[in-house]
């Protein structure tokens, strides 16, 4: 199982084809513009895509089939969202779908799963820090500053507010 970024590709374990031109993409997915945009993927933004009881799992879904034909590259996300996906799957839905989910990550040829550095690491417990009126989680605020040092200013998030207090842009938009 891999995410791919051809034309047809097997992806996460659904095929999408060259027939299919016109994907079933809601709106609130569909890229901001035209060309190439960089996208980080947060936690909850791919929980639902692998918890199929989600409440919003078919459009997630809907999103992952789509994305070989949409602009959305680089395809981001680090250490940290791996583990809580993981984490969160295996106590949630149970250890067959969190190995699926690692190892759909780990064997991807478009998500790109970033190290986190000590300095990144430092620099987001500043963040944390300075943001003492805000309920935000380490977690985002780590990836609030390594979304921004891949230039990826757009996020795939269920979690919108928290982001937008960061400064990324949600997708999918409300």
């Amino acid at each position: 199982m891999s995410l791919t970024t051809h034309s047809t590709s097997v992806h996460m374990g659904m095929t999408m084809s060259d027939e299919d031109d016109s994907p079933l993409v809601p709106p609130a997915f569909r890229p901001p513009g035209q060309g190439a945009t960089p996208l980080f993927l947060d936690t909850s933004g791919l929980y639902p895509y692998f918890d199929t009881h989600s409440p919003v799992a078919e459009a997630a879904t809907q999103f992952m089939q789509a994305l070989p034909d949409l602009p959305y590259r680089p395809l981001l996300t680090n250490q940290y969202v791996v583990d809580e996906l993981i984490t969160l799957l295996d106590s949630h839905v149970n250890h067959a779908t969190a190995t699926r989910a690692f190892e759909t990550l780990r064997d991807s040829e478009a998500i790109h799963s970033l190290d986190v550095s000590d300095d990144l690491f430092w620099a987001a417990g500043e963040q944390f820090c300075a943001y003492d009126d805000h309920t935000l989680s380490f977690t985002d605020h780590l990836i609030s500053i390594h979304a921004r040092r891949e230039n990826a200013e757009h996020i795939l998030t269920y979690d919108p507010d928290d982001f937008a207090t960061l400064g990324l842009t949600p997708i999918p938009r409300a």
